[in-house]
């Protein structure tokens, strides 16, 4: 099952879902069959501190040879506390057809108890969502004679989730990541090959400057010296200059932003940048000193001048 929201797509993930074909990103509602859930009266204020102590409290229901993730949030004077396997949650996704990278948050099928009054959300053929005493329950449809009636998940509003990066503990989805460490090895690979270049000239000069000083001993003049050498100044600034461009560019990238076209010459360095966030981007790329246009919906180009 998929449906909309105002902004991102959601998709109700369950044992019984079926396969899909989907492109972008989406956020996900795990029922209770991917997750474990408690609903605690603590005297704790903050949310780290109960976070702090939801392994401890959730450990008699969890298995010790599975790693867990840990989530919680107060609602309605409660602690509620979550255990999931984030690992378990993406290889299933997988091979229904959802990748890792595509999945920007991660919300609990427990924030939908405040719609389910004396209502169900059907999990394919077999199962019902219901909320029973305030917890969102997996219950078998053969159980439920009565005729219910089915909610539509498009219009709930869902605030408590975390994002997919912080369930692996990293920053960047690891598609980005991936993409990130190859550009910054290829641009770690320009550099050495430019910085060898520019040292093989210096050394050339150099050499050059030392058979001047043997022919001709007016260059032995500290001033005349350092006049010859100040010319080679400005390549070293150039590309200094480079790198510090390209730095700027990659902090422009993020889970809905990607590097489209990159090109170098002695002038300027430019990049069109794919975005779901156009204004967003323009903003940061204001801020980093760069000239940027849009070039249709969901690209930008960004420049600077060497």
């Amino acid at each position: 099952m998929s449906l909309m929201g105002k902004s991102n797509k959601r998709l109700l993930v369950h044992k019984d879902m079926p396969n899909i074909d989907i492109n972008g990103h989406i956020d996900i509602i795990l029922s209770p069959q991917f997750y474990t859930f408690l609903r605690e009266e603590l005297g704790i204020k903050f949310a780290y501190q109960a976070k702090q102590i939801a392994p401890s409290i959730l450990d008699d229901y969890l298995e010790d040879s599975q790693n867990y993730q840990f989530f919680v949030y107060k609602y309605d004077g409660y602690w509620y506390f979550f255990a999931y396997n984030i690992d378990e949650i993406s290889t299933f996704l997988e091979e229904k057809g959802v990748k890792k990278y595509q999945i920007n948050k991660i919300f609990f099928a427990q924030e939908l108890n405040k719609y389910l009054d004396n209502k169900t959300i059907s999990l394919g053929d077999k199962s019902f969502l219901i909320d029973i005493d305030k917890i969102v329950t997996v219950v078998p449809k053969k159980l439920i004679k009565d005729k219910v009636e089915n909610l539509n998940l498009k219009n709930m509003q869902l605030k408590e989730g975390v994002s997919i990066s912080s369930s692996f503990g990293s920053i960047i989805p690891f598609k980005y990541t991936l993409i990130l460490t190859t550009l910054l090895f290829i641009l770690g690979g320009i550099f050495v090959a430019e910085g060898n270049r520019v040292k093989n000239s210096i050394r050339n000069d150099e050499e050059k400057l030392d058979l001047l000083l043997q022919r001709d001993t007016k260059l032995s003049s500290k001033r005349i010296r350092k006049s010859i050498l100040a010319q080679y100044e400005p390549i070293d600034k150039i590309e200094r200059l480079k790198r510090d461009i390209l730095v700027d560019i990659s902090k422009l990238l993020s889970t809905h932003t990607r590097l489209k076209e990159l090109r170098l010459d002695d002038k300027k360095i430019s990049a069109i940048i794919k975005t779901d966030n156009i204004n967003r981007v323009l903003r940061e790329a204001l801020k980093r000193k760069f000239k940027s246009r849009k070039l249709n919906g969901k690209e930008i180009r960004v420049e600077r001048s060497l």
